[in-house]
């Protein structure tokens, strides 16, 4: 019984996945190839107005802005897209009965998709610009991911609720991850702002997790290992206590679909 029933939620989320990239790239001429275009002309854009640091303050500048980009674009993506996980489906939800932690998971996967897809092209990028990566680095860059995916996750249970009783929290949330790409060292390094600045800076998590990611990644450095384990701790805090305030007030906000 309990065999059939994890089938069927499979069936259903990847059902719902389906759904969610037919519907994100309907009527689009490009289709999914924007996935790849937003990052690269980010990329593009900054790297042609950044390029002085390639030979100056940061090895390996290329590699280093792309990563970081990309990593931003994950956690942007699964902040907007679990937020609007469950409004989207709204039209489902009120017709099927179904645990509606799926129509959040089905959205999120849809970052963790596009996420994949730009690493590609980050492994791509890496054979024109070769980085120093090893096996146990790899691993730390991926538990850095993991801890990425459930920091979103964790902060979706709560935002797919609110936005359902208050729309403005999209708009707000959009100006929140402006604020935050430039908040974060992704395009400067962080030892070219003034010492007062840098450590305003550091204590945002997503720069301990980027910078974190880079020094695995590219240099083959694994550091920050305490400041990594404690936003793991925090993560799992959030993503549980998210997931108790989901299940209590998933069923008590259907009348305000």
């Amino acid at each position: 019984m309990k065999k059939r029933e994890f089938t069927n939620k499979k069936d259903l989320l990847i059902e719902l996945v389906k759904t969610n990239f037919k519907l994100r790239y309907n009527n689009s001429l490009l289709g999914f190839i924007w996935v790849l275009l937003k990052p690269l002309m980010t990329f593009l854009v900054l790297f042609i107005v950044f390029s002085k640091f390639k030979g100056g303050w940061v090895e390996n500048y290329q590699m280093y802005l792309l990563l970081g980009i990309i990593i931003y674009t994950f956690v942007n993506e699964g902040i907007i897209y679990g937020m609007n996980g469950i409004l989207q489906t709204a039209h489902i939800i009120l017709k099927v009965n179904f645990p509606r932690e799926i129509a959040l998971s089905s959205s999120l996967i849809m970052s963790i998709i596009n996420f994949v897809i730009n690493i590609f092209i980050l492994i791509i990028f890496s054979i024109f610009n070769p980085v120093d990566s090893t096996l146990l680095s790899l691993l730390y860059f991926l538990f850095i991911i993991i801890i990425i995916f459930l920091f979103t996750y964790g902060i979706s249970f709560f935002t797919s609720i609110i936005l359902v009783k208050l729309r403005d929290l999209e708009h707000i949330t959009e100006l929140v991850m402006q604020l935050l790409f430039y908040a974060t060292p992704i395009f400067y390094p962080l030892d070219s702002m003034p010492e007062s600045i840098q450590k305003v800076i550091s204590l945002n998590p997503l720069t301990i997790l980027i910078q974190a990611a880079r020094e695995t990644f590219i240099y083959g450095n694994i550091v920050n290992i305490r400041s990594i384990l404690i936003l793991f701790v925090i993560a799992i805090i959030i993503f549980f206590a998210g997931r108790i305030y989901f299940k209590q007030n998933i069923k008590k906000i259907a009348e305000k679909f």
